[in-house]
């Protein structure tokens, strides 16, 4: 993870397992962390953060009479210690919304 992106003082390195699954005209990626002696440990320069059960739901839809995907997004992070200050808190959850709201131009309408 890039930390000078998000205004943390050390990189995160984060384990995880994703599953897809598609249902009719549904799309959805669900990932957590997982915890196995065979994983690699992060190295000193790192924090382990962990990404509780989350995910990504696309969905067909439509909107002023066009067709369009809705993405919902849910997602839980633990980033480890130390944790973003509380200031800038507010200031990742905007960025992160914009990285959603961002995915309408690798879809088309």
């Amino acid at each position: 993870m890039d930390s000078s992106l998000c205004c943390l003082k050390q990189p995160r390195d984060f384990c995880c397992i994703s599953a897809e699954s598609k249902q009719e005209e549904q799309f959805v990626l669900a990932l957590r962390s997982v915890y196995d002696k065979a994983l690699p440990r992060p190295g000193r320069e790192l924090v382990r953060g962990e990404v509780l059960p989350s995910a990504w739901v696309l969905q067909p839809d439509t909107r002023h009479r066009k067709e369009v995907t809705k993405v919902v997004y849910m997602t839980q992070v633990d980033l480890g210690t130390p944790a973003l200050p509380q200031r800038l808190l507010g200031f990742v959850a905007k960025r992160q919304a914009m990285v959603i709201a961002n995915l309408a131009s690798f879809f088309p309408l």
